[in-house]
């Protein structure tokens, strides 16, 4: 499976300030159940995983695991177990350092950083924000989770995913969508109100997208429904045309890029495929994206099929 992009930019990038995970999902990077599935780093390495939060931002109890040293340790005492622990390590010579080995020295690495600065417990630690902030992106789990991964990027992660999960709607459409709809809207335009208020727009590029879109047409409501959900139309899956949202970043916003023929189901002009849009994310990000990367088999393998990025955005 190929590297996901957040653990690219982790692997070329790393965080912004030491302490903080360059790459971070909240509250989990989940695809059809796998964690972290296409989120992660693959065939790169599960150091380039990303950091879970896990939990529910919206609770009043939210906590991240592992944020805090074990009952009577100190950092000094942590600093002294890790010396020793690197001292052995350039002992065993013997040992072929293949994947694995770097993996557990970059964990070990993040790892103390991690536990041993407040840089993460800070940011982590959402019940501080004012409650007039906490409003603006809604009291739900995304809207919580969104402005988490504001305090994030504000301390010095590069990358942050927020999982917004619930959008199948196969069936009974318009009550779900009632659902979801109030709460992403409050979650983004807070989020866009925020970091311009903070001065971090320009410099944080923010992403709203899906992996594919919905079927133009409604279908009659029995497409893997429960029992009585026919009569309750929904929409299928459909991989012809979507779209995304992208603000901040230092792109040109105010402007829509291609258009659908007018029931949505196809591309009309200036069609972009995935690669252009990730081709987009690296330029923002000052990373090249015609980078190729080793595979597990030692190939240079381009992380990019197409490396144009949408160029109408700069």
């Amino acid at each position: 499976t190929f590297p996901s992009i957040g653990s690219i930019v982790a692997r070329e990038r790393g965080p912004r300030r030491s302490g903080m995970p360059s790459y971070i999902s909240v509250p989990v990077a989940s695809s059809i159940g796998l964690r972290p599935g296409y989120f992660g780093g693959n065939w790169m390495g599960m150091q380039y995983d990303p950091f879970q939060t896990g939990g529910d931002p919206n609770n009043a109890n939210f906590k991240v695991a592992n944020l805090n040293l074990a009952g009577g340790m100190t950092v000094d005492r942590l600093s002294s177990r890790r010396d020793l622990n690197q001292r052995l390590d350039r002992i065993s010579k013997t040992v072929e350092r293949g994947t694995l080995f770097e993996a557990m020295d970059k964990f070990d690495r993040d790892a103390f950083e991690f536990v041993s600065g407040p840089a993460a417990r800070k940011a982590f630690d959402i019940n501080s924000e004012d409650p007039r902030i906490r409003d603006r992106y809604g009291r739900s789990n995304w809207g919580q989770s969104t402005l988490l991964a504001r305090r994030l990027v504000e301390a010095g992660s590069t990358f942050v995913t927020v999982h917004f999960g619930g959008w199948d709607h196969h069936w009974n459409l318009e009550p779900g969508y009632k659902s979801v709809l109030p709460r992403v809207d409050m979650a983004v335009s807070g989020l866009l109100k925020d970091l311009s208020d903070r001065g971090m727009l320009e410099s944080t590029l923010v992403i709203l997208c899906g992996e594919f879109s919905r079927t133009p047409r409604m279908n009659d409501g029995g497409n893997g429904g429960p029992p009585g959900s026919k009569g309750t139309p929904g929409r299928d899956h459909w991989g012809n045309s979507l779209f995304c949202l992208l603000a901040g970043g230092g792109i040109r916003g105010g402007q829509v890029v291609g258009s659908t023929n007018a029931r949505g189901e196809r591309p009309l002009t200036r069609a972009v495929k995935p690669c252009n849009l990730h081709a987009t994310i690296y330029k923002a990000l000052g990373m090249d994206p015609t980078l190729h990367l080793l595979d597990h088999q030692g190939r240079p393998t381009p992380v990019l099929e197409d490396p144009s990025p949408i160029h109408e955005l700069f």
